[in-house]
């Protein structure tokens, strides 16, 4: 085995090479950047995890790319793109309890500079399509604000994919942006379809001696349930209608437009310099809550400790990588985008020593182990929160083995199981010889131990059986709880002014002072 710092400069200088050699022709530019963010997109809800879903483009990215088996995000959508923008789990920036509403009066904190700034420094177009979701009461907050040279979109959790109207409360309104202005022309157009053809703009537009880093945050298929009955039809044999029908079409719908990105990547030359990413924000929602994705064979779904809430469907494509293709089964984290992206642009030095996410390029080009070996999922305690009298402590954290889940572990799972198959094939093989809680005799605070090689559907809780693991891991998530990086969570006023009936019909930045 070679020393480890042998090992490293063999792995720089892989990488100095691969770049200087280029591909078709490239030659020493930095890579193009592209991040796709799907919205609530389930474990089972892609073709290569299950084989009635219908997304051919994005399968023969993965067919040929690296499918990372084992990428996590956080368990909703607020966490996940604030873990991405800063490199840090959300209990490092504040954003670790739940996503931010429409008349929150608070975002990420503008302290933290985000993944485009980084990128704008080392030459990049910064550019963001779609959802936003981490705050917009300032300006300061806001996408162009941040680092992106453009962004056209929307600021809140959801949109309706036609009329583009977002909802808080008895209030139903419009939020759709190009930059900060309201973007009222693109009213009756199919949000999927529209954002995907912003991008082809931007593309043929990009000066292409400068790279371009193009962060698409679709907000397919997240609620409402809106598709052309011809994507709807693709499941005629499958399923009968349903929300679940229409969810699938979303999803074929949003695979097409994808197909017709990397086409005019392509076309314009640039697709050969490009590295493409593409990433679910957490675990998908389940029917029996009125939702229409899923996870199975996975435990739990969106917003719970359970795997089905965190561990999503991920895969990197890119002609720069010559290992391909094949299957990486490293633990990866969404933070761990913000210092990949970074040292592919050149701009490793830069990257903070504080974040939590690794640069994960060298594991996923050189098809090596990645170095990442542990993960916080999230950790809610009374002293961090914003309502100690209400707040319900829960936690989780794991290694390359255990995962230790300290409270309930939230989503309704309890209730349900936490394991749901999918409506087009109802079948339970899975065997559950303990799936229960284990309360501590003197706490009577409630654990889960899985050992997640032996049992990564989490089917068998051995707190009660494994002491002696059980109390070290719990002595590992004392210490996290206890570090001086943790933040309190921003807070969660809202400013009940700020609706569009007092505010020009509209969801409107210009209700707070950001911090």
């Amino acid at each position: 085995m070679m020393p480890l710092f042998v090992a490293t400069a063999w792995l720089t200088l892989q990488y100095v090479m691969l770049l200087i050699a280029g591909t078709n022709g490239q030659t020493t530019n930095p890579p193009n950047i592209v991040m796709v963010l799907a919205d609530d997109l389930g474990w089972n809800d892609v073709s290569w995890h299950n084989s009635i879903v219908q997304m051919p483009n994005l399968q023969d990215l993965a067919n040929r790319g690296v499918i990372l088996e084992h990428a996590y995000a956080q368990e909703k959508c607020t966490p996940s793109r604030a873990a991405f923008l800063t490199g840090r789990y959300p209990i490092n920036t504040g954003m670790q309890e739940e996503v931010v509403v429409a008349t929150q009066m608070s975002g990420l904190p503008i302290e933290f500079k985000l993944l485009p700034s980084y990128l704008k420094d080392q030459g990049y177009a910064t550019h963001m399509i779609g959802k936003w979701h981490v705050g917009y009461c300032d300006e300061a907050y806001t996408p162009t604000r941040r680092g992106f040279d453009s962004h056209y979109g929307f600021y809140n959790s959801g949109i309706s994919y036609s009329n583009h109207s977002s909802t808080e409360g008895t209030e139903d309104k419009y939020d759709y942006r190009d930059d900060l202005a309201l973007n009222l022309a693109a009213e009756g157009k199919y949000t999927t379809t529209d954002f995907t053809d912003q991008a082809k703009t931007l593309i043929d537009n990009h000066d292409q001696a400068n790279p371009m880093f193009l962060y698409m945050a679709y907000n397919a298929p997240h609620t409402s349930f809106e598709v052309d009955e011809s994507y709807r039809d693709i499941y005629d044999g499958s399923l009968r209608d349903g929300n679940r029908k229409t969810y699938l079409g979303m999803i074929s719908a949003f695979d097409e437009q994808v197909g017709q990105l990397v086409d005019k990547l392509k076309e314009v030359g640039m697709w050969s310099n490009t590295v493409f990413v593409f990433y679910s924000d957490n675990g998908g929602t389940q029917p029996q809550s009125g939702q229409s994705g899923n996870n199975f064979p996975l435990r739990g779904k969106k917003g719970s400790l359970f795997e089905g809430g965190y561990r999503v469907p991920a895969f990197v494509h890119s002609e720069l990588i010559t290992t391909t293709p094949y299957t990486h089964d490293g633990l990866f984290h969404i933070s761990d985008m913000f210092a990949t992206f970074i040292a592919l642009a050149g701009g490793e030095a830069a990257v903070p020593a504080d974040i939590d996410g690794i640069n994960a390029w060298p594991a996923i080009s050189g098809n090596t182990p990645s170095t990442r070996t542990t993960l916080v999922y999230n950790i809610i305690t009374k002293n961090f929160a914003n309502n100690a009298r209400n707040t319900e402590p829960k936690a989780a954290i794991r290694d390359l083995q255990y995962k230790l889940i300290e409270g309930n572990p939230g989503g309704g799972e309890l209730e349900l199981g936490g394991w749901i198959p999918p409506p087009e094939n109802r079948v339970d093989n899975l065997v559950k010889p303990n799936v229960n809680y284990y309360a501590d005799p003197v706490t009577g605070t409630w654990y889960y131990l899985f050992d997640l090689i032996a049992d990564p559907y989490e089917t068998n809780n051995i707190a009660a059986t494994e002491p002696t693991i059980l109390n070290d891991m719990i002595t590992w998530l004392t210490a996290e709880k206890r570090s001086s990086r943790r933040r309190h969570a921003i807070d969660n006023t809202k400013d009940v002014t700020a609706i569009p009936s007092l505010n020009g019909g509209s969801w409107n930045p210009g209700f707070c002072v950001a911090t």
